[in-house]
């Protein structure tokens, strides 16, 4: 069992919980996005729960395998580090350049890269993925919620 994803599962119900009340005392129409959006991330954390909790039942029947998942654990630590923490500096730099290069080619720069450090995502999938999120971004807080978000570079 992983214990880092049990923990983040638990951390995004109670993260998801605290927006849903949150989010009930704000006005009927304000509060329904904010709403969905917490149910989708508590169903999702919940799912990680369940899954983590399914698969520690499955490794704790057989010894070697646990033996080898915590070994391969072990050897992939040093470099999961490294890119959480190359991608919280990307995060800082994509905060701090949006104004600038505008939301949406900050973003589509900010998800390339932390996608090739990642390298677990075709490209193929990444630029379809990133294409339909920046779109339903734009979509939904600008078309739907009329906020005055940077789309395009300052300089253009």
């Amino acid at each position: 069992m992983n214990v880092s994803r049990l923990l983040l599962g638990v951390f995004g119900i109670v993260v998801a919980g605290v927006f849903f009340f949150d989010a009930s005392q704000y006005p009927r129409a304000a509060a329904q996005m904010p709403m969905i959006y917490a149910v989708a991330v508590a169903l999702m954390s919940l799912a990680m729960v369940a899954s983590e909790l399914r698969l520690g039942r499955r490794a704790s029947a057989t010894r070697d395998t646990a033996a080898e998942t915590a070994d391969r654990e072990a050897e992939a630590a040093p470099r999961r580090w490294t890119a959480v923490a190359a991608i919280f500096l990307l995060a800082v730099g994509y905060i701090a350049v949006m104004t600038t290069l505008g939301y949406v080619l900050a973003t589509a720069l900010f998800m390339a890269l932390a996608l090739a450090i990642l390298g677990t995502v075709k490209w193929t999938f990444a630029l379809i993925a990133g294409a339909v999120l920046i779109a339903m971004v734009c979509l939904v807080f600008v078309q739907f919620l009329g906020l005055p978000i940077p789309l395009l570079p300052s300089f253009l």
